[in-house]
């Protein structure tokens, strides 16, 4: 009877190593690119044209009530966003924590805590935003002109906007963090290029200062300026993200840090 004897020597442990993290590194990069399409794709749908005032809550209900596809939209955005926290990020883990040591090493393990936050809190945000407001505002927008039930059902509609901005806001601080605390250990680590952890705590500073604007003044345009480049600057640090994970995937030496 033969035994087939586990290498345990470093070479072997190495070995092993780079057969899991391949991918691994593939999957998240792969899971980046796609939350990232699939984001914008919603978006799209999401607001396909000029929107009213986002403050102006009878003129922008009657257009959540007349959008055909609200739900399906918001079900795309939350499927985009699952990947790129529970697909990029959880894959970015490993090649932190299993290649370093010490500050960087935990800070990717408190990143991947906030991120399961983040993901978890975006859910909630979808629900409300997606699912229950489309309810209430086509319940508003069906109920006759000038009727009690018509004011009753804007009162809902209006309360659940208001929770909307509230979850928003803890969301975009979260997301912040998560990308800071990400942007950091990569910015301390051997692995990657300094500029991808830069870029990343930009992104979280804005994502952060965005949700503190969203808290006080909710949709107002006030956040526009600085929601606009925290997406832009988002986007731009997940592709660096990916593209990084891809490159390293495909690497035919050994997975080990760069000098």
């Amino acid at each position: 009877m033969r035994f087939r004897i586990l290498d345990m020597s470093s070479g072997g442990m190495n070995q092993s190593r780079s057969d899991f993290e391949r991918p691994i590194l593939r999957m998240g990069s792969v899971a980046f690119f796609a939350g990232i399409i699939i984001v914008i794709t919603s978006s799209i749908i999401h607001s396909p044209g000029p929107q009213p005032d986002l403050m102006d809550n009878p003129a922008i209900f009657a257009v959540y009530a007349e959008h055909d596809y609200w739900i399906a939209a918001h079900i795309g955005q939350f499927a985009g966003i699952m990947l790129i926290y529970a697909g990029g990020y959880v894959a970015l883990h490993p090649l932190l924590t299993r290649w370093e040591s010490g500050t960087v090493s935990a800070l990717a393990t408190l990143g991947l805590a906030a991120a399961i936050m983040t993901a978890a809190t975006f859910g909630i945000l979808q629900a409300v935003d997606g699912i229950a407001l489309k309810m209430a505002v086509d319940k508003w927008h069906a109920a006759p002109e000038g009727s009690e039930e018509k004011a009753i059902y804007f009162g809902v509609a209006e309360g659940i906007r208001w929770t909307e901005g509230g979850i928003q806001s803890i969301y975009r601080i979260l997301q912040g963090a998560v990308a800071i605390i990400f942007g950091t250990a990569i910015v301390k680590s051997r692995l990657f290029i300094r500029w991808i952890g830069v870029l990343g705590i930009f992104s979280g500073a804005a994502a952060i200062t965005t949700g503190v604007i969203v808290a006080y003044v909710l949709f107002s345009s006030v956040r526009d300026p600085v929601a606009d480049t925290e997406t832009v600057v988002t986007f731009v640090w997940l592709i660096a993200l990916g593209i990084f994970m891809w490159k390293r995937s495909m690497k035919k030496k050994e997975l080990s840090p760069s000098k």
